[in-house]
């Protein structure tokens, strides 16, 4: 029997703020006789923390279970077998930072640091012949933010709002100073807020210890912090005096700190751009000039973190960016369009028409409304979406002709199609003065064929194996009618952008089930050879499973696992089915199962995997 103990670790920053343990190592230890195991089983976690010295982690080495490292969500799993002499017990947590999450590179890396974190006597639930507890802890910020404070990591995890109102304010720069003697200093890099108005500015100790002149005039404390917060063209939306810096609640601030700005109104668009593939800046986010691939998982520092390094896209795609009312500079109204080039084909730029687009909210604009049978029409706003079809009318939307205590019921949609060379004009009465957000729902499936990829069959890789397509994607913003001498068209692109639609090749069978007169149905006896296919260009990962009611001796046997294309038991190529001896097996019935999963997202969700499922029974 096998013990599976799957586990999450994250670390407060603030109350309001936390992040997951990513790539850290997990040490979990037997107890010792000179511990008190109930106690320390009982114990609050804020108890039991503490950081060990390094004759601390050499005095535990002989009592070490396991190490296992997280994964990018802080989530690990240690399984251990009871004829290694494991039967359940209590067992001591630890975690080894090399680093910690968001902690900028420096030229002398502070030294790894290990903390014991509780002991835990897991509740082990039986399931299939093996004994499963999941558990989950998120360091108070107290101890994590002391963890971070060994290696000179310091964060400042805060939202954006309006002040009035509290709505988010997405998409704006905000930048982070300490008051000092001599020279105020910037800290890290500027971050930009998500859709939830988030914002996160990882920097290091040194970062506000030295002056000008590499001199430590900091000796104790933190920074003083002031904040401004801009328009991605650079408008300033809030400028805090640097004498915030030193009010009570922002100076000397310790290594984690979490803060609430607020600015007066929304960023009025003011200028045309395209920023976004879904979450995923064109320009930080995508190998521009290269593979066309993500380069690191976005958002970073926050829940849901998701992609890269080296996912492609696939399916509908989010273009995302910026278009005003009127042109930047004061005058005509403005529209704007996406064009795509399939690199390679010789087909030159070719415009994002209706039939290359699904619907997409992309703004809204102020209209009175009567909702619920007010005495008058109220102020409310009205949802703009860009669609391939159903458009209507420009100019404001109509009241029904109805009496003013009436509900007129759903406020409708203001729907925009693209022309017949793909540009769309800005609705004049948006609201913060233009299209700030999504502008286009790209469906790439329109320009990059994909599909069911062929198959070899089961054990074989593919003879064909289908691969993506790369693109290159340009914005162009001008006014209404065709840009001019004095209004010239604003543009910029995506040089590289790498997309893949083709599904992934997930075949599952036993060779049992090929002989004349067998199938499905057909009792297996001695012997159990499985065959199975998994292969994407960009398969992330393969995994094989099998599950039953039925006590096997010496347990469920675990079945392969691994990333890149695999086929029958040893990759690559054409393989011998995997073979498992089920002489001994009870006769029960029995799920196999293969899971898949690619590199692929579309901006905003990744590839959720591919399930396959083969039942058969055992005489």
């Amino acid at each position: 029997m096998s013990y599976i103990f799957r586990g999450r670790l994250c670390g407060y920053i603030c109350h309001e703020c936390s992040e997951p343990l990513a790539n850290v190592k997990v040490r979990l230890y037997r107890t010792r006789k000179d511990q008190n195991v109930t106690a320390l089983a009982v114990a609050s976690p804020k108890d039991t923390f503490g950081i060990l010295s390094e004759a601390d982690v050499r005095r535990k080495e002989s009592s070490l279970l396991g190490e296992f490292e997280t994964n990018d969500a802080g989530e690990f799993v240690a399984e251990f077998s009871d004829e290694k002499g494991y039967k359940g017990e209590a067992f001591e947590v630890d975690v080894y930072c090399g680093t910690v999450p968001g902690r900028p590179p420096s030229p002398n890396p502070p030294d790894p640091v290990q903390f014991s974190v509780t002991v835990i006597q897991p509740m082990w639930r039986g399931r299939e012949g093996d004994s499963i507890a999941i558990w989950e802890h998120c360091l108070s910020w107290r101890h994590w933010c002391h963890v971070r404070h060994r290696f000179g990591a310091w964060v400042i995890c805060g939202h954006v709002r309006v002040c009035d109102t509290g709505a988010p304010v997405s998409g704006v720069k905000v930048s982070a100073y300490d008051v000092d003697w001599l020279q105020d200093d910037p800290l890290g890099s500027p971050a930009i807020t998500d859709v939830n108005g988030k914002f996160r500015i990882d920097y290091l100790a040194a970062d506000f210890k030295k002056d000008i002149f590499g001199l430590n005039i900091e000796l104790f404390g933190g920074p003083d912090l002031y904040f401004k917060v801009e328009t991605l063209s650079g408008d300033p939306l809030l400028t805090e005096p640097s004498s915030r810096g030193r009010a009570p609640d922002r100076e000397n601030v310790g290594p984690c700190f979490c803060v609430e700005l607020c600015v007066e109104q929304p960023p009025i668009v003011t200028h045309a751009w395209f920023t976004r593939v879904g979450d995923f800046s064109i320009y930080s986010d995508i190998a521009h000039a290269g593979s066309g691939l993500t380069t690191r998982a976005v958002p970073v520092g926050f829940p849901g973190a998701h992609g890269g390094p080296g996912f492609g896209f696939f399916g509908a795609m989010k273009l995302v960016g910026d278009c005003p009312t009127t042109y930047p500079t004061g005058g005509p109204p403005m529209r704007y369009r996406f064009l795509y080039e399939v690199i390679g084909s010789g087909a030159g730029l070719q415009p994002m028409l209706a039939g290359n687009i699904v619907a997409v909210k992309v703004a809204d604009r102020p209209i009175n409304w009567n909702v619920g049978g007010t005495p008058t029409p109220l102020l409310y706003p009205q949802d703009i979406y860009v669609a391939p079809f159903g458009a209507t009318p420009p100019g404001p939307t109509p009241p029904p002709a109805l009496p003013g205590n009436v509900d007129w019921g759903p406020i409708p949609y203001v729907v925009i199609v693209p022309d017949a060379d793909g540009w769309v004009t800005v609705d004049p009465l948006a609201t913060n003065g233009g299209f700030a957000g999504p502008l286009l729902r790209f469906s790439s499936g329109t320009v990059v064929p994909g599909g069911v990829a062929p198959s070899s069959g089961p054990g074989v890789l593919p003879a064909d194996p289908k691969v993506g397509t790369m693109l290159r994607i340009v914005f162009e913003a001008e006014p209404v009618g065709g840009a001019t001498g004095a209004n010239p068209t604003l543009t910029n692109q995506l040089a590289n952008i790498y997309v893949n639609n083709w599904s992934d090749v997930n075949d599952l069978t036993i060779e049992q089930f090929h002989g004349p007169g067998h199938n499905s149905c057909s009792g297996l006896s001695t012997s159990l050879d499985i065959e199975y296919t998994a292969a994407h260009e960009l398969l992330a990962g393969w995994n094989l499973g099998l599950s039953t009611a039925a006590i096997i001796p010496g347990g469920i046997p675990v079945l392969p696992s691994g990333t890149g294309s695999s086929a029958g038991g040893v990759p690559p190529g054409v393989a011998p089915p995997l073979h498992q001896d089920i002489s001994t097996w009870p006769a029960c019935s029995y799920l196999l199962s293969l899971s898949t999963w690619r590199m692929l997202t579309d901006g905003e969700n990744d590839d959720s995997g591919h399930p396959n499922w083969l039942t058969f029974c055992k005489d």
